[in-house]
């Protein structure tokens, strides 16, 4: 069955007249001229207001027309299990595999492969290794951390320091 077909099937089960049906989805009246006469397509925005009128309609019937029954049956079940148990359903988060990782852990690993970079990257040029600090140990309480003092260091042995107003 059309979408038009199903619209004016609404009308007629709910025994509106166009200029009812109209008022009550909140549209304008020609709007449903329009789309009963195939000038125009009913657009998302207008079938949104018919659900919102008339909750009872099954939204598959009204968009595609398909009848409860005709569903098949592995996408039923599908369905069914879905809807039994929401939580069952994979969310974007449950495709990564959770890291249960120590955070300290992580910022001094990185600290250490960062100066090991910087001293890499001095050796290649040649560079006295003596100016790059060894790393020191994080601390476990991150969240009472201020930064005091960041320094960048530029591959042809400048640096620039920033230290933050206080």
């Amino acid at each position: 069955m059309e979408l038009t077909n199903r619209i004016l099937k609404i009308m007629e089960n709910s025994g509106l007249t166009p200029s009812e049906f109209a008022d009550k989805i909140e549209v304008q009246r020609s709007a449903i001229s329009h789309i009963t006469s195939g000038r125009n397509k009913p657009s998302l925005d207008f079938l949104i207001k018919i659900k919102q009128a008339f909750p009872e309609i099954d939204t598959d019937w009204l968009i595609f027309g398909i009848e409860k029954e005709e569903v098949p049956a592995e996408i039923s079940s599908e369905n069914q299990t879905i809807s039994e148990n929401p939580s069952s359903f994979p969310t974007l988060l449950d495709l990564f595999e959770p890291q249960q990782t120590n955070i300290p852990e992580q910022a001094e690993t990185k600290h250490i492969k960062e100066t090991q970079a910087v001293e890499k990257s001095r050796e290649d040029e040649n560079l006295p290794s003596t100016q790059v600090k060894e790393p020191i140990a994080v601390s476990s309480n991150l969240s009472s951390r201020k930064i005091v003092n960041t320094i960048l260091l530029y591959n042809d042995g400048t640096f620039e320091e920033f230290v933050p107003s206080v």
